[in-house]
Parts: C-alpha cells; structure tokens; sequence
C-alpha cells in the first residue's frame, strides 16, 4: 500500500498534521497492532505514533483484539446482555480514551 504514492501522501499527511491524533483515530477502525504497523511506515514521530496507538486501543470494541475477545467471551455466557455491555463498554472506554488524549496533547505528545 504504501508503494502508491496517492496513498503514502495521504498518510504522510495526516501523520505530519498530528501523529498522536492520527493514530488514535485509526485505532478505531483497524485495531491498534495494525494501525502501529501500518502508520509506522509513513512517519519518523514514533513516540506520538507509539504513545496513539496504545491509547488507541480504547474506544471501540475494534480498537483491540483483547476488546474482542473480551466481548466474545461475555457474549457466550451472557447473550442477553450484549447490548449493555456494549453500551457500558463504549461510555467507559470513549471516556477513558479522551482523558488520555487530552492528556497526551496537554503534555505535547
């Protein structure tokens, strides 16, 4: 992917613009460890990129492969409750992540 260069300017971009952000944003559609491998090949910032990602992996259930197991693993004992965990996991975790956020931008990350 990154051999196109439509492609390697759009990350580029994005990546130059806010590392931090970026990455925690992907996170959320891709899951963490994809989104370090992927992003990691169009940026040299890679404490913000590393900092993103780790925090990244809160939000939505997408956001880590744990978050999916997690789920799964609930829903196989539970199956009627699976919309309130989904509910009590997306308040906790998108409250979680934008604590952390705010902080990593606050401190410069």
């Amino acid at each position: 992917m990154g051999r196109l260069e439509p492609v390697r300017e759009f990350f580029r971009g994005l990546l130059e613009k806010n590392t931090l952000l970026t990455s925690v944003v992907s996170c959320q559609v891709i899951s963490n460890v994809p989104s370090a491998v992927l992003l990691s090949n169009f940026t040299d910032n890679y404490a913000s990129l590393l900092t993103g990602v780790n925090i990244g992996g809160a939000g939505t259930l997408i956001a880590s492969l744990a978050s999916l197991i997690t789920f799964r693993e609930f829903t196989t004992r539970y199956r009627d409750s699976a919309g309130g965990y989904i509910l009590r996991f997306s308040l906790f975790n998108f409250g979680f992540l934008a604590i952390l956020t705010y902080f990593c931008i606050s401190i410069g990350r």
